[in-house]
Parts: C-alpha cells; structure tokens; sequence
C-alpha cells in the first residue's frame, strides 16, 4: 500500500511502482489536502482503512512518504496485524522545537499583526484547507512511534530540509525495530532522487 505526501496524489510513486508490481499487489490512494469538511489524522487512517476494506486486503506492507508516514503510523497502531512492515521515506511525524523567533511570529500572527504566515502553498489553501493543515502539522506522535514493533525501514535525504536528519535519527531510536537509511545525495524525494538505490532497499526490506 503506498502512501503519498501531503499535496501528492496516487501517482506520486509512479516512478517505482511499476518494478514493485512484478512481485507485489501494488495499491495507492489520493488523500484530499483539502477535505469536505475539517480533518483530523484519524479521519485519513478511516479513509484508508476504507479503502483496503473494499479491496479486500487482508494485510499489506507499508510504502510511505511524509505526511503518508504520519498515517501509516496510525494504521499499524489502530490494527497491527493487518500490516507487515514499512518502507518510510523523510518521515513526518516528529514535531520541530520551535525557537524563540518562530514562537513570537505565531504570537503576532494570531494577533493579526504578521499576516504571512507558513509558505505560499500554505496561503494559498482555503480555511478548511489550513484549518486541517494545522492538525495535521501541529501533532507530535512520538508516542505512537515507540509502540509500533513491525520492521521499518527508514530512509532520509541528507539534504532533506523539511524532515532533517535528526527526524530520522530520532524515530529510529524510538521504534524497536527501526533500520536507517540516510541517502547522501537526496532531499525530501529520496524515491525520486535516487530511485534505483530506493527500488534496491524497498525490495530487499520486503523480502
């Protein structure tokens, strides 16, 4: 099951996907950045749930990006047995210390003193848009993180500014059985990046 970044849709892995099919039941599904309605985490892992239900998937690995990695942590601690193990890649999920600068442009933000706030895509978005955004964003799952025992693979582009590193480093720490992959050459993307090395490392962790 893969499962794309935020603003991504079900084609986001199709770089890879069609490899993985040789041997695997490839699946995708397109989140809405912006939903009927306010959405919280839990409302995404519904939809997915949903949507192996009505597949009929009994159980299935992981394959996800970003935001899909916040999910899919939802997922296995909502109903563990129904996955087998995770290819995570610039995983989300491990919420930023904020420093005292960002702190103060909140502070004044929320007076309506510094209007732009967060990117242009961000500013772009409508209020349910921002609204779930913030939900999204703002929830720390630390927590949820140390209670997932599934094998895990983690990869992270060392140029990678939006998930760091140390998010990478931090989750492998957190989950028992969590193995890290940094790609040197990468950013955010690392499956788009370096897609052949991606492709080599999600097989063998699948295998």
């Amino acid at each position: 099951m893969f499962l794309h970044g935020w603003g991504g849709d079900q084609n986001s892995f199709s770089n890879i996907m069609p490899y993985l099919q040789r041997t695997h039941r490839c699946l995708s599904i397109s989140m809405p950045t912006v939903p009927s309605d306010v959405w919280q985490l839990e409302d995404y892992a519904l939809m997915v749930e949903k949507f192996l239900d009505d597949a009929r998937v009994e159980q299935c690995h992981i394959i996800a990006h970003s935001f899909g990695a916040r999910v899919a942590v939802l997922l296995v601690n909502r109903n563990p047995q129904r996955f087998k193990k995770l290819v995570l890649t610039g995983a989300a999920g491990i919420r930023k210390k904020l420093s005292l600068y960002r702190r103060f442009r909140i502070w004044l933000h929320k007076r309506g003193i510094w209007k732009s706030l967060g990117s242009p895509d961000y500013q772009n978005l409508s209020r349910i848009g921002k609204l779930t955004f913030q939900n999204i964003v703002n929830r720390d799952l630390s927590r949820d993180i140390t209670k997932i025992s599934h094998p895990t693979l983690l990869v992270f582009g060392k140029r990678d500014k939006s998930t760091p590193v140390w998010m990478g480093k931090r989750w492998a720490r957190l989950s028992p059985n969590a193995k890290l992959l940094i790609y040197k050459n990468s950013g955010h993307f690392a499956y788009l990046d370096e897609p052949s090395r991606f492709l080599v490392d999600t097989t063998n962790s699948l295998s």
